[in-house]
């Protein structure tokens, strides 16, 4: 076999090298290497003379092979292609009993959380006899509303226990079909929210009296001081307890639905069953009727509040589905029970907010009575259509990316 020299000033050496290429002065194996892509001259920049390439030719190197990095065969699953957002479970992990053990999983969470919760409001009523001043209330209820709120807010680490590790898929994937919160779109709804919740709370300011609601007084929240503590406990816990509401109604629940439906490409994926189950409307009814339903459970007595909640979940799963993510039902919601909480406490209702969650769900003000059907199916109403309009001006998607 007849070998080129390499090109004048190449690193290459001229000859084999090593024991093995001394003593036998040849090489150990057949060359491998070849003349440039594409059969083009073997020609150097240096004017070395060309050379026919042919098999076993010593031309000078090739490149160095370029090196992908293989995807770990572990890795979470990607959001499936061209999906919209309740389909997004529907990865290349899920299998049958992915929802079964996703449920069992979090009865087992939910039950600890209860244990523990149910410890700290023991707690909390065995320090009841102290007082934030003297004239104040006790410190029991701050207390009580701080851990009512935080009890709803602990579902954030429960639902991203789930999706994560359960479901072994991204997180991002519970916020968008982007796979990541889009944080412009989130401020303009809970921008857009504010005009609805405003013209709802000065309607029912002026309407209270007619509806037998309770009246907004200051006075009635008791100290200067337990004032200002209530609203920082507010403040603080009630994004996160909204933040926490949809993510398990809108978002893990609206996703366990939507993923029930196989993909067409699926055995019995083009069946008329997985056409329903693929389509939006089961998983907006899951993600809208399920808080109600639980609220019934415990409350048969408030029909127009139940009524109220089941308005205000579809349109907020619809929203969800229309845009694409969690970002209009989040902005109503934190708007919307900031709102609610603040008034609540002006009414003198704090002790009230532990035992009464639905005050959080992002309803208009009047709970329990006619009044809070009428000014949330308002309310609801006004911000589908600014939402809807926004996000039909700002091109928001609808379907993930590749």
């Amino acid at each position: 076999m007849g070998n080129v020299p390499p090109p004048p000033g190449s690193s290459w050496p001229a000859a084999p090298q090593g024991q093995e290429g001394q003593a036998s002065r040849t090489h150990a194996q057949e060359q491998t290497w070849a003349g440039p892509p594409g059969g083009g001259r073997l020609t150097p920049p240096e004017g070395h003379p060309a050379v026919n390439a042919g098999h076993g030719v010593w031309a000078w190197p090739p490149p160095s092979p370029v090196r992908t990095k293989r995807a770990h065969p572990y890795a979470p699953a990607a959001a499936p292609e061209g999906e919209p957002y309740h389909r997004l479970g529907r990865t290349s992990w899920y299998r049958w009993w992915t929802p079964l053990l996703t449920l069992a999983v979090l009865g087992v969470l939910m039950f600890f959380l209860w244990v523990a919760m149910a410890l700290a409001v023991t707690l909390v009523a065995v320090l009841g006899g102290s007082g934030l001043a003297p004239e104040s209330v006790k410190v029991g209820e701050i207390a009580g509303l701080a851990f009512g709120l935080l009890s709803s807010a602990l579902f954030i680490p429960i639902v991203v226990f789930l999706v994560r590790v359960v479901q072994w898929r991204r997180v991002g994937s519970l916020m968008s079909v982007a796979g990541r919160t889009r944080t412009r779109w989130l401020l303009r709804c809970a921008a857009l929210a504010v005009v609805p919740v405003v013209l709802s709370t000065a309607a029912y300011v002026l309407l209270a009296d007619r509806f037998d609601a309770v009246p907004v007084t200051a006075g009635a929240a008791g100290s200067g001081r337990v004032l200002v503590a209530a609203l920082a406990v507010i403040v603080l816990l009630v994004p996160f307890q909204s933040l926490a509401e949809e993510l398990t109604l809108r978002g893990l629940v609206m996703q366990l639905v939507g993923a029930l439906g196989a993909r067409p490409d699926e055995p019995r994926g083009s069946g008329p069953v997985a056409r329903v189950l693929r389509s939006p409307w089961p998983a907006i009814l899951a993600g809208s009727t399920l808080f109600p339903a639980m609220y019934a459970s415990t409350h048969q007595d408030q029909p127009w509040t139940i009524a109220a909640l089941a308005v205000l979940g579809l349109a907020l799963s619809w929203l969800t589905w229309r845009t694409g993510g969690l970002e209009a039902a989040i902005g109503l919601h934190v708007v919307a029970a900031m709102v609610q909480f603040t008034l609540t406490v002006l009414a003198g209702g704090i002790a009230a907010i532990g035992t009464g969650v639905v005050l959080g769900a992002g309803l208009a003000p009047g709970t329990g009575t006619p009044l809070v059907l009428v000014l949330t199916a308002a309310q609801t109403g006004l911000y589908v259509l600014l939402v809807r309009r926004a996000a039909r001006r700002a091109g928001v998607g609808r379907l993930a990316a590749a």
